[in-house]
């Protein structure tokens, strides 16, 4: 929760003075920013986002390891360097591969979403690269798009509903009483929770394919 509210500080703190440099007549803009150097808030705003994402990759690890009696030290140590910069560039791939698919139809785009959903697990947990990972989760997820969708759609609908409406709700007392900058910021904290749940679900999809998957070659 402290990352994300870092993060966020910092990365509105950049936004607003950024437009403040390009239109220098603009008024107050209702985010929670701070008045800081451009380049302090940039590079808090990219460290702090690195290390949500190292706050990931050990979560993933964690689930996927069914560890609950506490987090063995290699999960933040291993490989952490070389699977956060395939993590980021596995992502990126992943998102232009959905945006390219749903360019062309919205079918090959939602086949897109679902074969390479495995992905991150496979930096994470594999050390994988992400050309690896992502034609590993393409094995993986061929035989179980149908499922997966179905899946995704429970946990996009209900974790999308759920955190909106806790959100909104959220924001408009927060408003009422802090302002519209406060409101933003806690609107944004809101959701972090449901995003470790979500990282929970897909590991734990990704445990029990793995196992069909290796019953299978039995």
């Amino acid at each position: 929760m402290l990352l994300g509210l870092v993060w966020q500080v910092a990365f509105y703190s950049a936004f607003v003075t950024a437009l403040h440099r390009s239109n220098p007549q603009m008024t107050d803009v209702p985010l929670p920013a701070l008045d800081v150097p451009l380049a302090i808030s940039a590079a808090v705003a990219v460290l702090s986002l690195l290390l949500l994402q190292v706050a990931a990759i050990v979560s993933i690890r964690t689930f996927v390891g069914g560890q609950t009696d506490g987090i063995p030290s290699e999960y933040y140590t291993r490989n952490m360097v070389i699977v956060v910069a395939n993590a980021l560039v596995g992502g990126f791939v992943y998102g232009l591969l959905v945006f390219l698919g749903s360019l062309l139809f919205l079918v090959p785009g939602i086949v897109a979403y679902v074969a390479f959903l495995f992905t991150l697990v496979y930096i994470a947990v594999e050390d994988d690269n992400f050309v690896a990972a992502l034609r590993n989760s393409w094995t993986l997820t061929r035989g179980h798009w149908i499922p997966l969708f179905g899946l995704l759609l429970i946990v996009f609908v209900g974790f999308g509903l759920v955190p909106g409406i806790l959100a909104a709700l959220v924001s408009f007392v927060v408003g009422a009483v802090a302002g519209p900058a406060m409101s933003t910021l806690a609107s944004g904290l809101v959701t972090l929770p449901f995003s470790l749940l979500v990282l929970g679900i897909l590991a734990e999809a990704f445990v029990q394919l793995r196992g069909e998957d290796d019953r299978s070659e039995l």
